[in-house]
């Protein structure tokens, strides 16, 4: 039997092109990392087990957010951590998320030095905010980027110890 030839790919750099699209690493505002994964769900008990089960998640902390009608179950895995949120009420925004797309990814959040900063950052790429002024979070305020300017997903903006 003869050897099947190798076929070399002509392979266009598009990370340049998506390089171009992204904001800067470090606008000013100091950005952090990534600081955790919203999950929005209906029930808490069954998403807090499957992380906890099959990915070995464990419960750090749990609590009502009443400036966002919510219920959170911070879970942890090392370095990791996710926000498990269920609504209080089906009017929240939670609530209208889980309506709308289902049970799933929430949100991104990434932490950074300064909030204004890096919004005014974010401002320069066009982008769209869920609300225009930053507003309390669980961690700190926050500013949560509409989908629309993320390719889909939702990318929470938190000043990490203000």
């Amino acid at each position: 039997m003869g050897r099947t030839p190798r076929v070399r790919l002509a392979v266009t750099d598009v990370s340049l092109e998506a390089r171009a699209m992204m904001p800067p690493v470090a606008p000013g505002g100091g950005w952090q990392g990534l600081h955790h994964v919203g999950i929005a769900a209906a029930e808490s008990a069954p998403t807090c087990a499957f992380y906890r089960d099959a990915l070995g998640f464990a419960v750090e902390w749990e609590t009502d957010f009443a400036p966002q009608q919510v219920h959170v179950v911070v879970l942890r895995n090392g370095a990791e951590r996710l926000e498990v949120l269920t609504p209080l009420t089906p009017d929240c925004a939670t609530g209208r998320f889980l309506a709308k797309r289902g049970p799933g990814l929430h949100h991104l959040c990434y932490a950074v030095d300064d909030l204004e900063t890096a919004r005014a950052a974010l401002q320069r790429q066009q982008a769209q905010w869920v609300h225009p002024q930053p507003e309390p979070g669980l961690w700190g305020p926050v500013l949560f980027l509409h989908p629309k300017s993320a390719f889909g997903v939702m990318i929470e903006l938190l000043q990490a110890d203000a």
